[in-house]
């Protein structure tokens, strides 16, 4: 039997998650069981949310006229979104830890300055503090505050990936990252780099992806609350194959995304 405050606040989770995107990711049942767990030992509901910081921000401050400037979709995010979720989990009694990253690429070709990135991150706490204020948002450097180092790949994964990934999957893959890279990050590569740092993404994705659904998890059993398609955390499975069981895809995606967001 589950509780009645995890019927309630799943039936809502749910139902956002049909109305984010057609053919979203259904919400797992482990979710449920994890706020069972939660409710029946009185802790709190731990959320991760992953902010992107990459490349695609320095074309975002050109086209902005060298500032950053919000967009409605991020407004909306601290605005509405995410306090009405948090919303759902207190009023049945659940408390609540939300956790938002930001999150560097792995990639060395991903990567801004740190003075566009601080510009950037500025502005994303800025709509984020009256939150920060109830307490039970937190906004975090993943690399920094979390990790304390920087994401590294896992070997075996990032020497040989045709033994993880299947070829179509990895041509797929190298597809979409070079069509991101040149056409939306505005990066100069040859065919052999762009597939390197497809690789490379993959065997960090891969070890992230063990390291967060580990025993030693850094947040420890939290719910994944993505900002990006569940689709993007495929490669996060390599080395735990349970991993999308803790994704709720109940945002939507890419607010940082000046093309498909108006200010």
């Amino acid at each position: 039997m589950r509780f009645l405050a995890t019927a309630k606040a799943m039936r809502f989770l749910r139902e956002r998650s049909r109305m984010v995107r057609t053919n979203n990711l259904r919400v797992n049942d482990w979710v449920d069981g994890y706020l069972d767990r939660c409710m029946a030992n009185g802790n709190a509901v731990t959320v991760l949310t992953q902010w992107c910081i990459s490349k695609d921000l320095e074309a975002r401050y050109r086209q902005q006229g060298g500032r950053f400037v919000s967009l409605r979709k991020e407004r909306r995010i601290f605005g509405t979104e995410i306090p009405k979720i948090a919303e759902v989990f207190l009023v049945n009694g659940f408390k609540v830890n939300w956790w938002v990253t930001f999150n560097r690429s792995y990639l060395d070709s991903g990567r801004i300055s740190p003075e566009l990135e601080d510009s950037y991150k500025a502005l994303v706490a800025d709509l984020a503090q009256p939150l920060l204020e109830q307490g039970w948002l937190l906004l975090v450097d993943w690399e920094d505050s979390i990790l304390q180092k920087r994401p590294q790949p896992n070997q075996k994964v990032f020497t040989s990936p045709e033994r993880y990934v299947a070829a179509a999957a990895l041509g797929l893959e190298v597809k979409r990252h070079s069509s991101w890279a040149r056409e939306e990050a505005g990066l100069v590569q040859t065919d052999e780099e762009l597939r390197r740092d497809v690789c490379l993404q993959i065997a960090c994705e891969a070890e992230e992806g063990r390291l967060l659904d580990g025993d030693d998890a850094p947040l420890g059993e939290f719910i994944l609350i993505p900002l990006e398609v569940p689709e993007r955390y495929d490669f996060f499975t390599l080395l735990a194959p349970g991993f999308k069981r803790r994704i709720a895809a109940v945002l939507p995606p890419y607010p940082w995304r000046l093309k498909e967001s108006s200010s």
